[in-house]
């Protein structure tokens, strides 16, 4: 590396760590803040600074989806069921369970009586779920469900189902299908030269693109040094530009688990990002404010860092993104805006809150 390489990459390590700071202490500023002007403005001004490095604003209206249909968006992408409540499983599939194996039927029944039903149906557009198809057939032929009753389930029972007879093989398919995977083979690269000019220590870096290779996850990376002490690093969250819990325009519910639908972002970030969003009523309707990051951003390491990548085209090559001058003039405004608003807080909220938001552990997104 020559000398004025060197020179700017310290330059910008330093920028990069005042950057840091000021939002952290920011964004601490703004969660204690009651919603006022003063908030408004801190808030005002945080976006504007993420509008300078190509993130942008969506305002849709707000169309919840019922919880077990999020539910299911969540287990297709992580490739796990989560538990589900019995509370919420329906007479029917209770029944059913009760009064398994009472009469035999072949397998074509089933096959019939899954092609009669509603939830089932919505469920298989996920490829998750539609990998698994002939094996519920088989295990619902094994059992011996009744099969008129089975067209009668209902989301959550068949989550339960999947669940408790065939999670294996759900796992085993977004294990081959990873994002996660997907992404680090295609751009580790690229990702090994972030982590390194953000200053991450490479022994750190070389467990995390081991653990991203191996099992899919970006998040808690354990690696320690020669004398024992752990080695702090970024751990990053999958982020989805499709809300989750309220999806609009999308013409399938598995849509929004397309690859380009998704980035990695750096935990800490990721929570100042959804803190910025809002909710509005106008006119009588619920408006959301969606912040989108920049268009075909795969993994994000801070607001001004990030790597492009095109899922459906990973041929493509997309030019290193640099930060705006006008970032030091925004990030300074930020500063002022912040210490300007700090006596708002109260004092012994001051006190209890920590300088970064951290967060280890779950299923890496949101």
């Amino acid at each position: 590396m020559s000398k004025k390489a060197r020179r700017e990459m310290v330059e910008r390590l330093k920028y990069l760590a005042f950057s840091e700071g000021v939002l952290n202490q920011a964004m601490k500023v703004f969660s204690l803040l009651p919603e006022s002007e003063p908030k408004k403005q801190l808030r005002d001004m945080l976006r504007l600074y993420l509008y300078n490095n190509n993130y942008s604003c969506v305002i849709t209206p707000e169309r919840p989806i019922a919880p077990e249909y999020k539910m299911l968006i969540r287990d297709d992408c992580n490739g796990d069921i989560y538990a589900v409540d019995k509370n919420f499983l329906s007479f029917h599939y209770r029944y059913a369970l009760k009064n398994a194996g009472n009469e035999s039927y072949p397998a074509s029944v089933y096959e019939q009586a899954l092609e009669k039903c509603k939830a089932w149906s919505e469920m298989r557009e996920f490829p998750t779920y539609r990998s698994v198809e002939s094996v519920v057939i088989e295990k619902l032929a094994e059992l011996q469900l009744p099969p008129a009753l089975i067209k009668a389930m209902q989301v959550n029972d068949f989550r339960d189902f999947v669940r408790n007879n065939c999670g294996e093989e759900f796992a085993r398919y977004r294990e081959r299908k990873s994002f996660i995977k997907t992404f680090i083979t295609a751009r580790e690269n690229e990702f090994r030269q972030m982590l390194t000019e953000g200053g991450v220590d490479p022994r750190y870096t070389d467990a995390l693109v081991e653990k991203m290779r191996k099992t899919g996850e970006a998040w808690d990376v354990v690696v320690f040094d020669e004398s024992g002490k752990r080695i702090e690093g970024p751990e990053f969250d999958r982020h989805h530009t499709i809300p989750v819990y309220s999806p609009n325009n999308v013409s399938s519910l598995s849509e929004v688990n397309s690859f380009n639908k998704l980035c990695l972002i750096e935990k800490r970030f990721h929570r100042f990002l959804h803190k910025l969003e809002q909710a509005k009523v106008c006119d009588d309707m619920l408006y959301f404010e969606k912040i989108m990051v920049p268009e075909h951003a795969a993994c994000i390491l801070n607001f001004e860092t990030c790597i492009q990548h095109d899922f459906s085209a990973p041929e493509r090559r997309f030019g290193v993104i640099r930060p705006s001058v006008e970032n030091i003039i925004l990030v300074n405004k930020v500063e002022l805006l912040a210490n300007k608003y700090m006596p708002l807080v109260p004092a012994n909220k001051r006190e209890k809150t920590p300088d970064k938001f951290v967060h280890r552990g779950g299923k890496g997104g949101r």
